[in-house]
């Protein structure tokens, strides 16, 4: 908006729509969402009008009435877009106030068209068009201060860039290869709505991928083609398209894209970012929890139990049944004692069998009698078995349980972790054991679904040390079994309970830091420190996880985050691994590097270790941060106390050392609720790091 004012008369009439689309969207009942969407549909159309006709009081009443109509119709028709086809309303009301302008403005005797002037030449080349494009989304088709916002645009995305000009250049062969007449296309703005097509597809409500960038090309194209189409109809009337051919190629690739279940996870409407950031929240979240739209589900039984057939096992994994798992016990790589001739000697049977999730008692059946070892019974597949149905209408199958051992009854509700039966040898199961699966419907033998088991300690070989896996989908051969829930928290998150730390940096200056919870409506927590840096945290029976780190510069909460932010709350996990955004691991110019070679140096490999200190009364958690690329590593140590969370922590950066010491926990004060502080004082202070 402030580069509108590189011409005064755009950039006051620019302003002067924006605060009547502002007041506009207030009194037609705008929150604070689609306030932002009416501002700038204003701006659009005061802009437009500064462009084609000379300032006066005739000119700035069109801008005010303009203004209002642009904030009243992205309330109006913005909720109707929503409700009817869950789509934003983008630009749409500043094309159809413009042309609805545009139409006035030929009856109307006191307005006076600007004098038409060529931009001038800064490559004379299809560069110049390409920079003219960008300057054109503000009616400013100017390569200088089309190059002015590429410049802007370049700080906050670069993808947004590279998505762009691989859109340009499509939508003019695209063009050419059409035949498009230049003189039908000189009034289209074809690369302008090609371009804002593609960056929104592409780049605003996705996230970086080839699928992605493929879909935004293909919006790019069908812009470019519409905007020739409307183009030549409206020329009949001597009026323009505007927007309305990006905001339709964006629509129908949106609205196809999202609907399809391979390309849905994608896209996000609901949260739409830069690029850079949605492809750090999702890069973070895969490394996490695997496949967007797998189902967490817990482990059907207590103890260590090894995994005898995994998803698309070779036996009876296959085909549309292929997302399912077999477990039993073994010992020594055996499955049973003695010769295993009878169920009583394999170390399974009998064993309790729990609920793997929250949800509903569909159908039980509890009468097949158990084979023999090394028989099945095909007749009867499934065997005994329980059928869950799940909150989205899932159904998760527990089967091949001993006769008579079911507990539960049609219509009981469960969760994770209560008793269903005891596992035995029923239907087709030539050995007691456990098998659970995912299905899209209630009928025995339709497809499975994916899933993954949550918060498992897991290692490839029995005698292995287990390592922790918020998210697994475990191999044949694998040996798992549950963390147990513990009090390994390095926050608590209570609403407006903070932490208060001092910070020591290399033994000679020392700062008062603090962290503090806060809650928002929807009931999401942040950790807020107080010099304002933010990032949204989680806290759930297995880990506790930080995400979304903003981009306020807050060099000590990076370095909680890398120490603290993804922990294992059971006392059980000695080791994990994590992906950590490599921004966290850098300060100064670094970080501007980092951001040059986005995707590339994104990411920073974290690995973890832990043990009881028996002396400092807590979990010393020790962790070792590398970006690979760059070469750029961190190493941290966190003691954590059970009762407290992180009382101390200690950092090495490039050679310089940072000591936290919590000295007191507080609570913000709010409606109802004094505020109220309490020093912490410890006498067991963690070894540093060397």
């Amino acid at each position: 908006m402030l580069l509108t004012f590189l011409e005064p008369r755009m950039g006051i009439s620019g302003l002067v729509g924006a605060l009547f689309a502002w007041y506009a969207g207030m009194i037609a009942g705008a929150d604070t969402g689609e306030r932002p969407v009416c501002v700038f549909n204003g701006l659009l159309t005061g802009l437009f009008v500064a462009h084609t006709w000379t300032i006066g009081v005739s000119v700035m009443a069109l801008v005010m009435l303009g203004g209002v109509f642009s904030g009243w119709l992205p309330v109006v028709f913005g909720r109707l877009a929503w409700a009817m086809v869950r789509l934003p309303i983008l630009s749409l009301p500043f094309a159809q106030v413009s042309i609805l302008t545009a139409a006035a403005g030929e009856s109307l005797s006191t307005l006076h068209t600007v004098a038409y002037v060529a931009p001038p030449a800064l490559f004379g080349t299809q560069i110049d068009r390409y920079f003219s494009a960008f300057g054109n989304l503000f009616f400013m088709p100017n390569p200088y201060i089309g190059l002015l916002i590429l410049a802007l645009l370049f700080i906050f995305s670069r993808y947004y860039i590279l998505v762009s000009a691989f859109a340009y250049a499509a939508a003019m062969l695209w063009l050419n290869l059409l035949g498009a007449a230049p003189e039908y296309l000189a009034g289209t703005a074809w690369d302008s709505n090609a371009i804002l097509a593609a960056i929104l597809v592409g780049g605003l409500f996705a996230t970086p991928s080839v699928i992605s960038f493929m879909l935004a090309i293909l919006a790019a194209l069908i812009a470019a083609w519409l905007s020739l189409a409307f183009g030549r109809m409206l020329g009949v009337a001597h009026l323009l398209p505007f927007s309305i051919p990006f905001v339709m190629s964006a629509w129908l690739v949106l609205y196809a894209a999202v609907r399809n279940a391979r390309m849905s996870n994608h896209f996000n409407l609901l949260l739409p970012d830069y690029p850079e950031r949605t492809h750090e929240r999702t890069s973070i979240a895969r490394a996490r929890i695997g496949n967007p739209e797998s189902i967490p589900l817990a482990l059907p039984f207590m103890g260590e139990w090894a995994v005898s057939q995994g998803f698309s096992g070779e036996h009876t994994h296959r085909g549309i049944w292929r997302h399912a798992l077999d477990f039993i016990v073994m010992k020594q790589g055996k499955s049973f004692i003695k010769q295993g001739r009878d169920l009583e000697d394999f170390y399974c049977y009998n064993l309790p069998v729990l609920s793997p999730a929250y949800g509903q008692i569909w159908h039980t059946v509890n009468d097949v009698p158990d084979n023999l070892p090394g028989e099945v019974n095909i007749a009867a597949n499934w065997g005994n078995y329980v059928l869950i149905r799940l909150h989205d209408g899932k159904f998760a199958l527990v089967a091949h349980l001993k006769p008579g051992s079911i507990s539960v009854y049609p219509g009981a509700w469960v969760k994770p972790g209560d008793l269903l039966g005891r596992c035995g040898n029923s239907g087709r199961s030539p050995q007691p054991h456990i098998h659970l699966h995912l299905q899209v419907t209630d009928l025995m033998g339709s497809p499975t679904f994916p899933f993954h088991l949550a918060g498992v300690l897991i290692a490839q070989h029995e005698a292995d040390p287990p390592q922790f896996e918020l998210a697994s989908v475990p191999q044949a051969s694998t040996f798992l079994k549950s963390a147990t829930e513990g009090d390994v928290r390095p926050f608590y998150l209570l609403a407006n309970r903070g932490m208060r730390y001092t910070v020591t940096h290399d033994n000679h200056l020392t700062v008062n830091w603090s962290l503090h919870c806060e809650i928002d409506l929807l009931g999401q927590f942040s950790l807020v420190s107080s010099t304002g840096g933010r990032c949204r945290v989680e806290s759930t029976w297995a880990v506790f996880s930080c995400f979304e780190r903003d981009e306020h510069t807050d060099l000590f909460l990076d370095m909680w985050l890398l120490a603290c932010g993804y922990t294992p709350v059971s006392y059980q996990v000695e080791r994990w691994q994590d992906l950590s955004p490599a921004r966290l691991l850098l300060h100064g110019n670094a970080k501007y590097l980092t951001k040059l070679l986005w995707p590339l140096a994104s990411f920073a490999d974290s690995k973890f270790q832990r043990h009881w200190d028996e002396n400092a009364q807590g979990w010393r958690q020790n962790g070792y941060h590398r970006q690979r690329l760059l070469g750029n590593q961190v190493c941290t140590e966190a003691l954590i106390s059970p009762q407290l969370g992180c009382t101390h922590l200690n950092a090495t950066l490039n050679d310089l050392d940072y000591h936290f010491e919590v000295t007191g926990s507080f609570q913000r004060a709010d409606i109802g609720v004094p505020a109220w502080e309490v020093p912490v004082h410890l006498s067991t202070t963690p070894r540093s790091i060397r």
